[in-house]
């Protein structure tokens, strides 16, 4: 329905406009051509204002320039897409007849996609804005975190297109919803590796680089991803364990210890006098103070 209205309102302008005045035809088509035109050759520049502008309005703002720099390629891409529907508008005008709805359409999708491309190059930046200076968040919370916003972000991008053709976005959304039910049913463990990567970069028992020891090995942790954590062992082995059931275990994190006890016996003869034991402890304490 919404491609025969297209094609129609095609046909119709091309019947409209073939009487008339050639010489406005030919001065619309003209201007169109320099509007786009000058655009196109001040486009970065154009593009440069705003983003300088932007940079001055979150100047105190943590992480700013990574987050706006972002949008440089996408907002280039918009501006031309701007120019190319004004210049197409203009001829439009010089043909005095209206142009089609699915101009718009374009228009609205072209905006939505490079908001979206922009959205998410920013999506990295902006989450480790948030971690803060001081890594309030773990590299890994916030490589989990960005992934997460970049799939909302496809998603409302996609619906948003869908909706600007007029598509009927509700039964997509209910047979989504059925499939995504079937997946998990079928996908039980895959979804409990999830959640066990969840929780663990949410109660960050450990981090990669950390010496660890569970119930069944004992290692140094060389990566974190939602389905598994792969762990060096003392004998150079490399031990890949599902989330689940590390989060399930007992972990002990020798790396984040404070201070490590060291227990050694020292053996003497019964016939040892207590002089020689006093220089014994005497030496033992200035070696201890002399080594910090």
């Amino acid at each position: 329905m919404v491609m025969t209205s297209n094609l129609s309102a095609v046909a119709d302008f091309f019947i409209r406009t073939s009487d008339g005045n050639l010489l406005g035809r030919v001065i619309s088509v003209l201007l169109a051509l320099i509007l786009f035109g000058v655009v196109f050759m001040l486009r970065r520049r154009i593009v440069s204002l705003i983003l300088r502008g932007a940079k001055k309005l979150a100047a105190k703002a943590p992480h700013a320039d990574e987050v706006i720099d972002s949008f440089t390629k996408p907002l280039i891409a918009l501006v031309v897409s701007l120019a190319a529907y004004g210049a197409v508008q203009t001829v439009f005008w010089g043909f005095e007849t209206a142009s089609p709805k699915f101009l718009q359409q374009l228009l609205r999708t072209a905006v939505i996609v490079t908001l979206t491309w922009g959205l998410l190059k920013a999506s990295g930046p902006a989450v480790s804005a948030a971690r803060g200076e001081k890594g309030v968040l773990s590299e890994t919370l916030v490589v989990f975190l960005s992934r997460i916003i970049q799939v909302v972000i496809l998603v409302l991008a996609a619906v948003m297109v869908m909706d600007v053709f007029e598509y009927d976005i509700t039964g997509i959304i209910t047979g989504l919803g059925i499939v995504g039910l079937a997946f998990s049913l079928a996908a039980q463990d895959t979804a409990s590796n999830f959640i066990g990567g969840v929780v663990i970069v949410a109660d960050k028992p450990f981090a990669v680089g950390d010496w660890i020891q569970t119930s069944t090995l004992e290692g140094v942790v060389e990566d974190i991803s939602l389905r598994s954590t792969r762990i060096r062992t003392f004998k150079d082995a490399l031990v890949v364990v599902s989330n689940s059931s590390l989060a399930a275990d007992e972990i002990i994190n020798w790396s984040r210890m404070n201070k490590r006890r060291v227990e050694m016996t020292l053996g003497f003869t019964y016939q040892t006098s207590r002089e020689t034991l006093g220089k014994v402890v005497e030496g033992i304490r200035e070696l201890l103070k002399a080594d910090e």
